[in-house]
């Protein structure tokens, strides 16, 4: 018969080999929040642009590069692989990011140049999101920059073989209060 301290070790070390036992999360979700608006000619507390994006570090030096990146998602725009059935080209041409410094990065897209009009967009992070669109007879365009009171959050993104550890815990913990209230 099982002890419940060797059952939790067991249970730790097939989670720990199960994950791959990474040192850091995976996925990261950010925020960006206050930028002054151009064609507004104000500053929006509250504007934000957000996104989160899944990394493996292949060479291990805790630090992130273009390469390593397996998915960019910016305001709900996918930047890395297929781009939409609405978007003509898009892509992440610059990334780097380290724990504990600033998220570096630089995506663009565009709509059937074409076509009947075209809309398109970059973000250049630290410097300005801009989106613009040019149609028959007209144009408009939207410009944040980024100012010392932009504000970056960032924030670890469970991987799901953690929500299974978790459970696998959880289940353990119940277990060992069950026996122990048998006895």
């Amino acid at each position: 018969m099982f002890k419940p301290s060797l059952l939790i070790a067991s249970a730790a070390a097939a989670c720990a080999l199960a994950t791959g036992a990474h040192a850091e999360p995976l996925s990261r979700e950010f925020t960006y929040t206050g930028f002054y608006h151009v064609e507004g000619g104000q500053y929006l507390p509250n504007a934000t642009l957000y996104g989160y994006f899944d990394s493996d570090d292949r060479n291990g030096d805790g630090r992130i590069e273009l390469s390593e990146v397996t998915s960019f998602i910016l305001n709900s725009q996918q930047y890395v692989g297929w781009c939409g059935p609405e978007v003509f080209m898009c892509g992440l041409f610059d990334f780097s990011y380290a724990p504990g410094s600033a998220l570096n990065f630089h995506t663009a897209w565009s709509t059937d140049p074409w076509g009947e009009g075209v809309a398109g967009g970059s973000v250049i992070s630290g410097v300005e999101a801009k989106e613009h669109s040019y149609w028959p007879g007209g144009s408009a365009s939207y410009t944040l920059r980024w100012t010392e009171d932009t504000m970056l959050s960032m924030s670890p993104v469970p991987e799901p073989a953690s929500y299974g550890m978790l459970a696998l815990g959880l289940g353990v913990l119940a277990l060992s209060a069950r026996r122990r209230s048998r006895s």
